[in-house]
């Protein structure tokens, strides 16, 4: 089978949440991250016909770089990477030894308390001004009026820089949702955002000429959510 760029693109992404994957038949990506508070899925164009394990994803991407225009073939033991005149046969690791996600069903953010649509460019500045202000965190709020920012804050040091991207008027609710700003890892995309005062949240994006991710961000403990 070919794999398109599009599906290694998702890959390197999701080895920025979890360097492990397992690669399960059809055309499914799924990862979480060790500390289980990001998780990720992408419905992808591409079909995988066997299970497959990677221990060292970024070991796996490096090696499928050696190729041009590779083809692979999948086995229960190993998958080969074929070129025009060289070979790979990368042998898989043992499911059991990768941290997987749970049932996505589980926490489906299906009657969200928070629901908002989120500009990749705006959502990006924010990342780019929280790394900029070296500050830890992400914080998604409402006033009272109900206009909704992202901002790059540090919500432990009230005398911190602060950078404000305005998202619109939603509900008058006020709210104050935060997150840790190594948890915003997901690929470039317009999101339509939920979120349960529970503390998940919920990011998919909303294009449809690209695959359709989906990741699931842990929300901080000391957010909050009504006046």
């Amino acid at each position: 089978m070919q794999i398109s760029n599009e599906t290694f693109d998702i890959l390197k992404n999701f080895a920025m949440i979890n360097p492990s994957i397992v690669l399960s038949p059809g055309n499914v990506l799924q990862t979480v991250a060790p500390s289980k508070n990001i998780m990720a899925k992408a419905i992808i164009k591409d079909t995988f016909p066997l299970a497959g394990a990677i221990y060292d994803l970024h070991r796996f991407l490096g090696v499928v770089s050696l190729f041009e225009d590779p083809a692979f073939d999948f086995s229960a033991r190993d998958v080969t990477i074929r070129g025009k005149q060289n070979s790979v046969n990368y042998t898989f690791a043992e499911p059991s030894m990768i941290i997987t996600p749970p049932d996505d069903k589980q926490i489906t953010v299906n009657n969200p308390d928070v629901e908002i649509d989120v500009d990749w460019s705006k959502l990006s500045n924010v990342l780019k001004a929280a790394n900029v202000l070296q500050v830890p965190e992400i914080s998604l709020t409402s006033t009272k009026d109900g206009v909704v920012s992202l901002k790059a804050i540090d919500s432990k040091n009230p005398s911190a820089d602060e950078y404000k991207e305005e998202l619109g008027t939603y509900d008058e609710i006020e709210y104050n949702f935060i997150f840790k700003t190594e948890t915003f890892k997901m690929m470039s995309a317009d999101y339509n955002v939920k979120i349960n005062k529970q503390g998940i949240s919920q990011f998919t994006s909303k294009s449809e000429d690209s695959p359709k991710l989906t990741y699931w961000i842990a929300v901080e403990q000391h957010s909050t959510y009504g006046g």
